[in-house]
């Protein structure tokens, strides 16, 4: 981000800026974690808070900011499952309201996704938090590396092979 000085202080409009830039990617890897919309927001929203409180200790030179912003979010998803560990997972309203499909094709869709969710769910939790930091963080191998202590090529090694294996079980059930 070009608002940001030489000694690594972010100003309010380069904060604004990377809220506006990051927030919905920020927010659907949260999503993707707690499978909660509105404990999605109101995480997204503690990130957010987290990163403007500790602006001064971004820097640029460690990773871009979405980098930085998804390690904040790792440690509010990691933390809000310590916290609510045992607790039964809360079922959304609309969830629960979705009315049916509207064509074949929306049914087939519901279940393809419904299956790959299943598929996903399966996998362990290490697998899962990689790919919710690739596909919703729209993060780098390298960006996730620094971020996990894997090494970059680890990181597409095991993603390559958690995709093949999504393929060919989800061909499987198919």
């Amino acid at each position: 981000m070009a608002m940001i000085d030489p000694t690594h202080n972010m100003t309010p409009g380069a904060f604004e800026a990377m809220y506006e830039a990051y927030f919905s990617r920020v927010y659907n890897y949260i999503y993707y974690r707690v499978r909660n919309a509105v404990k999605a927001e109101d995480l997204t929203a503690d990130v957010f808070v987290r990163a403007f409180e500790y602006r001064k200790s971004y820097d640029p030179d460690k990773g871009g900011p979405e980098a930085w912003l998804s390690g904040i979010a790792r440690n509010a998803v990691n933390s809000y499952f310590r916290k609510n560990a045992g607790e039964p997972p809360v079922i959304e309203l609309t969830e629960l309201l979705r009315g049916p499909a509207d064509t074949e094709d929306d049914v087939i869709q519901q279940e393809d996704r419904r299956q790959l969710l299943s598929l996903v769910r399966k996998l362990p939790k290490a697998h899962q938090e990689l790919l919710a930091l690739k596909y919703f963080s729209r993060l780098t191998n390298r960006e996730i590396a620094k971020m996990t202590g894997l090494s970059e090529s680890n990181v597409g090694t095991i993603l390559h092979r958690v995709i093949e294996q999504l393929r060919k079980n989800f061909k499987e059930i198919s």
